[in-house]
């Protein structure tokens, strides 16, 4: 980084202080290009001048050199009140790695500021003041390991704790030798952030064991109190404000919170005991009742019921007037064992509940009998159909689609399907009956289309006159008939040509009778008029001349 000086170019102004990675201050000329550890006295004060001490530093640490009496000392003289102990300086030389380079490159400092100072070099490097504790000297590590071990060990000892920052613990440690034992300041940064994560977490753990305890001794107080799940905070506060583990609690927020812990694990406790006798009673209640009848009562159900389980009823509840209590008198301490919890026990709903469920049951019981009885009863007139269709099957080849009823009826009558299909609900024996001649009459309408058809492919042209034998023959070569149906088939057939001949003729009768309608409107457009007295000879040889005479007989036009 780089430096600013003071001023222009004086003297005074050509010194600049600087800031090595270590946190040492020295400072650099910028005129004669000069770096040094001891601050020049063009920026000392005039009572830095006057003083016959003057700061130096080893390995980050400052001492203090008198150079009358040629003394060094670990503790600042200045100091009011704190004895200057002499020491002398060591014989080992000044770690001369530590020497900034010519040209700066460290953050400056403001040159206000005092700053721990050292000589550049040996020939001005006064005497390094002893020290009793061999901890504060040097010590180079072999592996990175056991020099991040010592730099953690260095902030243990001087209890750095996981809310302390970067700037705070330097101005702590940095004097101590251990904090070189990391060469670089990246390595130092990131162990001490690993220190910091790891005390963190340690202290959230002693601060959640201390919780816990806190929370145990507070639920053991309240175990004490005679309290319920009703009971509010302010009674709690009442009763213990005075209490050692009451108090252990720092603020009443947390007291509150504890409580309301406190009473939930509480009601849910009392909740399970309850709901396990409730639902013991209710076993025992449904097992009495047993298989209840549909027509049952409630009042007999109920009745009966308290008759029964009435020492087992809610305290107000009670048959028993010793053991009825009013609600305005009960204890509501349910952890004490002369106490009556008000809400064990079977209410009236309970009772109804048990009932309902009882003849839910019965219903269903008596719902899967009727059905069961349905089922068979289904199964048994389903067995009857099937008899009775088999037995039309065995009379089809007697039906045609022209047989009735009563035709077959006088064969049956007095056949087994036919009576034990008599009574029951579903299709009679008259529907299957015409149920069965409508397939038939199916089966034959398609096999008489089918042969039509070929009729039609073929040129095979049916006259009422045509014989039986031909078109069994034509239909045997081209289609493939029953030849019990070719009597039916060919009835229809003859029936439908007499009904075609009859069509044709009343076709041509209509078609006659247009024409003379238009033949007698012609005639009222004859010119001279027809008149009664007109006679045919007469009129004969002009009438003749009309188209729509000519589209006509004589005869015809005649009448």
């Amino acid at each position: 980084m780089n430096g600013t000086a003071l001023g222009g170019q004086d003297p005074v102004t050509a010194w600049v202080e600087y800031t090595s990675p270590d946190g040492r201050a020295y400072f650099y000329n910028r005129d004669t290009k000069v770096t040094t550890w001891e601050k020049p006295d063009e920026l000392k004060t005039q009572q830095e001048r006057d003083s016959v001490w003057k700061e130096y530093a080893k390995d980050g640490r400052p001492y203090w050199y008198n150079t009358q009496t040629k003394q060094s000392t670990w503790t600042r003289p200045d100091v009011p009140n704190q004895p200057i102990k002499p020491l002398e300086a060591p014989g080992s030389r000044m770690d001369l790695d530590r020497v900034p380079s010519r040209q700066p490159s460290m953050q400056r400092r403001e040159p206000s500021r005092s700053r721990r100072s050292a000589s550049r070099g040996p020939r001005s490097r006064p005497p390094v003041p002893a020290t009793t504790l061999d901890s504060r000297s040097r010590h180079e590590y072999k592996t990175i390991e056991e020099a991040e071990q010592a730099f953690t060990s260095m902030l243990k000892r001087h209890n750095v704790r996981g809310d302390w920052s970067w700037e705070k613990m330097l101005r702590a440690v940095v004097n101590d030798p251990d904090y070189r034992a990391l060469k670089t300041l990246p390595e130092r940064k990131n162990a001490f952030q690993r220190y910091i994560t790891a005390v963190r977490e340690t202290e959230l753990e002693q601060h959640r064991e201390e919780q816990r305890k806190q929370r145990t001794e507070f639920f053991a107080l309240l175990d004490t109190l005679p309290i319920s799940e009703y009971t509010r905070f302010p009674k709690v506060k009442h009763l213990a404000h005075e209490h050692k583990a009451f108090c252990a609690i720092p603020s009443n927020k947390e007291r509150v919170e504890l409580f309301d812990a406190y009473v939930d694990e509480l009601s849910e406790k009392l909740g399970g005991e309850r709901r396990r006798v409730r639902a013991q009673c209710v076993r025992d209640a449904t097992e009495y009742l047993g298989a209840l009848s549909i027509s049952a009562k409630w009042t007999d159900v109920r009745d009966k019921l308290l008759e029964k389980f009435g020492d087992q009823m809610m305290p107000i509840l009670h048959l028993n007037p010793e053991k009825r209590m009013p609600m305005d008198i009960l204890y509501f301490g349910v952890r004490d064992k002369v106490a009556v919890d008000p809400e064990s026990g079977l209410s009236m709903l309970d009772l109804l509940d048990i009932y309902e469920h009882a003849i839910t049951d019965a219903e269903r019981l008596e719902s899967d009998r009727r059905k069961h009885e349905k089922d068979k009863v289904y199964r048994q007139q389903r067995q009857a159909r099937d008899a009775f269709r088999q037995l039309l099957n065995e009379h089809v080849k007697e039906f045609t689609p022209s047989t009735t009823w009563s035709e077959f009826y006088p064969q049956i009558k007095h056949h087994t399907a036919y009576t034990e299909m008599l009574g029951q609900s579903g299709s009679t024996p008259q529907e299957m009956f015409w149920d069965a001649i409508e397939e038939l009459s199916d089966e034959m309408y398609n096999e008489r289309k089918q042969l039509e058809s070929a009729m039609r492919s073929h040129n095979f042209h049916m006259h009422v006159d045509t014989a039986f034998d031909k078109v069994c023959e034509f239909a045997q070569s081209h289609c493939k008939i029953d030849a019990k149906h070719m009597d039916y088939i060919y009835e229809q057939l003859v029936i439908k040509c007499k009904r075609r001949e009859e069509e044709d003729d009343e076709r041509k009768q209509r078609h006659k009778r247009r024409l003379l309608d238009t033949f007698k409107y012609a005639l009222y457009d004859l010119c001279p008029e027809l008149t009664p007295d007109s006679k045919w000879d007469t009129e004969c040889a002009r009438i003749s001349r009309m188209a729509e005479y000519k589209a006509l007989d004589e005869n015809a036009c005649r009448e």
